[in-house]
């Protein structure tokens, strides 16, 4: 099995403070049509059904390339911005100075 991470972030707003806004998100049912032969892990929502951040594990690395591939697409439609992490490591880590 392999893991991803993906936080979504809000490229539509201004920036407030050293790390913008939070993103609205992407809607659950639209996660749940997008994973595919994988499952998710862990969700953290930032309103009742929006995802905020995902940690999804798949049987190969094809089918995780294909999930991040479909979630980035997905995702840019919405106008957030989808950041693809490691386990344990955010958005916020990287953003840090």
């Amino acid at each position: 099995m392999t893991t991803i991470v993906f936080e979504f972030l809000d490229t539509t707003r201004g920036q407030s403070g050293p790390f913008g806004l939070a993103a609205l998100g992407m809607p659950d049912c639209w996660m749940d049509a997008l994973i595919g032969d994988g499952y998710i892990e862990h969700r953290d929502y930032i309103a009742p059904g929006i995802l905020r951040r995902v940690v999804a594990r798949f049987p190969t690395r094809d089918h995780r390339d294909q999930f991040a591939c479909s979630v980035r697409q997905v995702s840019k439609l919405l106008g957030t911005y989808a950041f693809r992490g490691t386990a344990g490591v955010g958005v916020r880590w990287f953003q840090k100075d």
